[in-house]
């Protein structure tokens, strides 16, 4: 009967040991689980903010010279959305900066359609303006210009048609495949312009390899369009560039103004920021 007690008492002291590992191991797991979990959204909130940058970039002078009042306004919230991401971030609350994140690409994605349709259709414009010229000329180098011009702004309507095709809520490859059709749709209408100098340039003063740098191309605007037409086109040959006609692009203009305490959504997190503080006092 003794042996009998001496081995039950034995079990239980195993049976406790056993659930203790377990208990000390579970406990263990949720926290490397929940360390693992805040390493990775801030690795993806960082990515979001890097790739942010790049495509608020490819965007900004588009918005800034011809944007209508409806796309500045989706582009400030846009930038405000960002900001907030980046003092939440510094705040190290990277779940919350990773949906803002989110939030601001999905105004980025919607802003890119209209932007690009327009910059599409003026560069299909300049290209059709070029082209009678060019080829009544049968200067064979404005001809090139004029194909290499129709070959992009092809190319920029594809890589803006597989960027709509996306899922829609993969948000950052949609916005690189729009920044691609981005940079084809401004080569072409760069190309157009070429074209038109090159019509336009008599035969003795045309040289072996023409490479004209954005001065020179500027300057020589005033002799291929109508004088009224001058600086519309001068406008887009900055933009080509990814200039503003202004000197300040209206992203700078926000960042000097953010007003992000306008946004719903940041009044919520400075509420539960106070609500936090007042707990742990």
């Amino acid at each position: 009967m003794i042996k009998i007690k001496g081995l039950f008492q034995l079990y239980l002291k195993l049976v406790l040991l056993f659930l203790t590992i377990i208990f000390i191991v579970t406990a263990a797991y949720s926290q490397r689980t929940k360390t693992s979990q805040a390493a990775g959204e801030q690795v993806k909130s960082e990515k979001g903010l890097k790739d942010n940058r790049y495509f608020f970039y490819f965007i900004n002078s588009s918005i800034t010279n011809f944007g209508s009042e409806e796309e500045k306004k989706l582009f400030k919230e846009a930038i405000q959305r960002d900001m907030l991401a980046q003092l939440l971030f510094m705040r190290m609350h990277f779940k919350d900066a990773y949906i803002e994140v989110r939030k601001s690409q999905k105004i980025l994605v919607d802003l890119y359609g209209m932007t690009l349709r327009r910059d599409i259709q003026m560069s299909k414009n300049l290209l059709d303006e070029a082209a009678p010229a060019g080829i009544h000329s049968k200067d064979n180098r404005a001809m090139s210009y004029l194909q290499l011009g129709y070959r992009d702004v092809k190319s920029a309507h594809i890589n803006m048609i597989m960027g709509d095709n996306f899922r829609e809520s993969l948000y950052s490859m949609r916005l690189l495949q729009y920044v691609k059709s981005v940079k084809l749709a401004k080569t072409s209408k760069r190309f157009a312009f070429l074209s038109m100098i090159e019509t336009a340039t008599p035969r003795v003063e045309k040289r072996p390899h023409q490479h004209l740098s954005f001065q020179e191309i500027d300057k020589k605007i005033s002799g291929i369009v109508d004088t009224g037409r001058v600086e519309y086109y001068r406008n887009i040959h900055k933009d080509n560039y990814y200039l503003s006609k202004d000197n300040k692009s209206y992203y700078d203009t926000i960042w000097e103004n953010p007003a992000i305490q306008d946004l719903e959504d940041y009044k919520k997190y400075l509420n539960d920021s106070e609500t936090q503080t007042d707990t742990v006092k």
